[in-house]
């Protein structure tokens, strides 16, 4: 189990498994996920910080920062 879960309170633990049940039917990629993977595959070197992947997966999503708006 990730170390959020750890730390988590009893009770707000239902809570987070449900939202990282819904993350993951939505395709929302996982921070810890990534961090456990970079981890077992590659060790020694530097994984991304958080609000580096979060960017790289949006734009992977969304066409690399490009979103077209009619609004």
């Amino acid at each position: 189990m990730d170390q959020a879960n750890q730390a988590c309170p009893r009770w707000k633990k239902p809570f987070r498994l449900i939202a990282e049940y819904l993350n993951t039917m939505a395709g929302v990629p996982s921070y810890e996920r990534y961090l456990e993977h970079f981890r077992k595959h590659h060790p020694g070197e530097t994984p991304m910080s958080e609000a580096e992947f979060h960017r790289k997966a949006t734009d992977e999503k969304y066409g690399g920062g490009t979103i077209r708006r009619c609004c």
